[in-house]
């Protein structure tokens, strides 16, 4: 894919602290989740930063990263400036958020458009499981510059005319259908109803 794929030629800065934030029961909960390790942890590689100053765990791998860069996120950006509690998680001298529903693979697609806006520009292909996976973090966390990436790449998949839809949107249609619903991304439907209708089954 190439660079006006993901970002039509302007690529958003990820991480400028938002304009707005509001408060949300999101914000608050991740208080409610921060809690012990499992028993076995990994930390998250590349992005395993030494200067770090915050530890996200994500299923059984753990990264440690920069507020700075969780800035992006509206919901980050609330949680940062909440009251920390008196008793708090500390993992490698960091204050620990752990993240129980999401997956660490779609954390390190995230991560890794966090750490360099040039993220998609520079893969081989952006996969589904790539794609779906930083829209639903992008859209959990309000994160809005990777969320317009994603939603522009989506529909040029899955385009509003529906002429202009190629063979490859016939795979994950329903998929897509389920992101789309769970994502807020309406437009996208009626290409993607299309492509899963013309679909031999066998």
């Amino acid at each position: 894919m190439d660079e006006s794929d993901a970002s039509d030629g302007n690529e958003p800065m990820p991480c400028l602290p938002p304009a707005k934030r509001r408060r949300t029961d999101t914000t608050r909960s991740f208080h409610s989740q921060l809690g012990g390790l499992p028993d076995q942890t990994q930390n998250g590689g590349e992005f395993w930063h030494d200067d770090g100053d915050i530890v996200l765990g994500v299923e059984h791998q753990f990264f440690k990263t920069h507020r700075s860069r969780l800035m992006c996120s509206l919901i980050f950006a609330d949680m940062l400036e909440l009251p920390q509690p008196e008793v708090i998680e500390n993992f490698d001298g960091c204050p620990l958020v752990h993240l129980a529903s999401d997956t660490a693979k779609d954390w390190q697609v995230v991560l890794g458009w966090m750490y360099d806006p040039n993220y998609f520009s520079v893969q081989p292909a952006i996969t589904f499981d790539m794609l779906a996976g930083a829209t639903r973090i992008s859209t959990k966390y309000e994160i809005a510059g990777l969320r317009d990436i994603m939603k522009h790449e989506i529909m040029s998949r899955w385009p509003k005319d529906i002429s202009k839809m190629t063979t490859s949107s016939l795979p994950h249609a329903a998929e897509a259908i389920c992101l789309a619903r769970e994502c807020d991304i309406p437009e996208i439907l009626p290409a993607a109803f299309y492509a899963l209708s013309v679909q031999k089954w066998t």
